[in-house]
């Protein structure tokens, strides 16, 4: 067995680019190897009309390839943009294959290399959501929606029938993968998140945190927030496709004053305000896992979020959180205001959800994991 193994990871995009959890996922996931003895490098996306770049950033080697952006194509941006980046990621893993013992494709990138034979026994694809139930939650789905939905199920399909390990991020992604080769390995929460930052108001204040898309549930839970008299105020913080609809909606229902979209926020940025929030909301009708649910519980917050399978291999209802139902955004409401009338018990809630999350879920436990499967794979 290898000591020490030479790994490739596939990502699109990292934090610094797009502040998006898979992002965070493979850039903690990759320092922590590299921390435990292991050579990482990342292959993502870089400008079109560049070259090919390598750049060394805390011990990890990051590949920039060039692609074409999907912008260019705007009725079909999403499926155009994915698929450049992943004909080029597959050409490149081709030609370099053989320095790596391990090959690591997160999410949709790095979809095509079911393609290379080659590599398909050092090949791991970790599954962190489905394309299908994302693109469902989209009542009228445009043909760039379609479009990308369409290929990218085939491809997610292809490439897991293929490689040699498959993960999941949780148990209820498993059970709907309908897969024996899968290996529950959930995200990591890092130990190092910033905790500092100010807020304008008082800490009786909730946050959001996320994607705006329908499948986050935010528009039931603004509407619940117009038919209730008592003073809820609330933060969003992101952007996606569904921030017109969402601020249009603000202002139609007069909430301005008291829902408030503070926009996308670095890393760093979001950490840093979220000790001042008294808990975190997630409305979703949909989740894998819902990392920012431990995050926030790492920064001593507690969380009301939908009671699905998925949220509840993280979230104690009444021990770290507070569990609602998706159908019934009122129920959100009434978990809010019993958070606002009780400080005392959403302390005591963030601190149970603190202390699991580093029994649990550090990311120190979150490699060694992983490794053991690499090491699994390369024996």
């Amino acid at each position: 067995m290898k000591s020490s193994l030479s790994i490739l990871i596939l990502c699109k995009s990292l934090p610094w680019r797009f502040n998006g959890g898979i992002q965070t996922h493979v850039w903690d996931l990759s320092k922590t190897l590299v921390s435990k003895g292991q050579k990482v490098t990342i292959l993502t996306g870089g400008a079109w009309r560049s070259g090919i770049k390598t750049l060394q950033k805390d011990g990890v080697e990051i590949v920039e390839i060039p692609f074409f952006p999907g912008r260019h194509l705007p009725l079909f941006s999403y499926l155009a943009e994915e698929f450049s980046f992943n004909v080029e990621a597959k050409n490149w893993v081709k030609a370099n294959c053989d320095r790596f013992d391990i090959i690591h494709a997160q999410g949709r990138s790095g979809y095509l290399l079911y393609s290379i034979p080659s590599l398909l026994p050092k090949l791991v694809q970790t599954v962190h959501g489905l394309t299908q139930r994302e693109s469902d939650s989209f009542t009228s789905a445009s043909i760039n929606h379609k479009s990308h939905s369409f290929f990218a199920q085939r491809w997610e399909r292809k490439l897991m029938a293929s490689s040699r390990e498959v993960i999941a991020v949780s148990e209820d992604l498993k059970s709907n993968l309908g897969s024996e080769k899968v290996n529950v390995i959930p995200n990591g929460v890092s130990l190092n998140l910033p905790r500092s930052g100010k807020v304008e108001s008082s800490s009786e204040k909730f946050v959001f945190v996320g994607r705006l898309s329908p499948i986050k549930g935010l528009l039931p839970l603004i509407k619940a927030m117009a038919h209730h008299t008592e003073r809820l105020e609330l933060d969003i913080i992101g952007d996606g496709p569904q921030q017109d609809e969402i601020k249009k909606l603000i202002q139609k229902l007069g909430l301005a004053d008291r829902v408030k979209l503070l926009g996308a926020l670095s890393n760093e940025e979001v950490h840093g305000l979220l000790p001042n929030y008294r808990a975190l909301v997630l409305p979703s009708s949909y989740e894998t896992q819902g990392i920012v649910l431990l995050e926030a519980n790492y920064q001593g917050l507690p969380v009301i979020a939908s009671d699905l399978a998925s949220i509840r291999e993280s979230v104690k209802h009444g021990e770290n959180g507070l569990l609602c139902n998706v159908e019934n955004p009122h129920s959100f409401i009434l978990a809010m205001k019993k958070l606002k009338a009780k400080p005392e018990l959403a302390r005591e809630m963030g601190q149970r959800g603190k202390d699991r999350v580093l029994r649990e879920f550090s990311w120190d436990h979150i490699a060694d994991t992983t490794l053991a499967l690499y090491q699994k794979i390369a024996s």
